[in-house]
């Protein structure tokens, strides 16, 4: 519908007809604005931004390996080594989460809301919150995270085991 009616406004554009051409034609158009892959980073990085990325390895919703796309495509478009990405940008792979939140891994980190986030304590080592605002307010950022698995993702039946996640 996005093709159908933004794209190429209204038209008889088929989906099932399909092209790289179109992804060129909608990239090049970038209507509205959307496009979500900037390339550079520098005007938020140089008003001392700090963004930690993180991503499930077992996401049903979108590959785990686009966000290591991104970070690479942010790396090559500043010019950058994966050094000078650190000054404002850490990157987490989770193990056996799902889409932002669940699955068999250790995949609570204060992210989101709920009952699971509010399980584990607010500090920059359980904390993705937590660790965003001590690397802003103290320029101390995180080599790693701990993630926790509760039991069958109930903080009332405690914890079942918990991970270290590096970056």
């Amino acid at each position: 519908e996005w093709f159908k009616y933004v794209v190429y406004t209204p038209s008889t554009w088929n989906a099932s007809l399909f092209t790289s051409h179109d992804a060129t034609v909608a990239d090049a158009l970038n209507p509205s604005n959307i496009r979500t892959w900037p390339s550079s980073l520098s005007s938020f990085k140089d008003r001392g931004g700090k963004l930690i990325l993180y991503h499930g390895g077992q996401d049903e919703k979108i590959t785990s390996f686009n966000t290591e796309r991104f970070y690479d495509h942010l790396t090559r478009g500043m010019q950058s080594s994966p050094s000078g990405m650190d000054e404002f940008v850490r990157f987490f792979r989770i193990p056996g989460m799902g889409h932002c939140n669940s699955g068999p891994g250790a995949w609570v980190f204060g992210q989101g809301s709920g009952a699971p986030a509010a399980g584990v304590p607010f500090n920059a080592e359980q904390n993705v919150l937590a660790a965003v605002v001590r690397w802003v307010e103290e320029e101390e950022a995180v080599d790693e995270i701990v993630g926790t698995k509760f039991v069958d993702d109930d903080v009332e039946k405690g914890v079942e085991y918990q991970r270290r996640h590096l970056r």
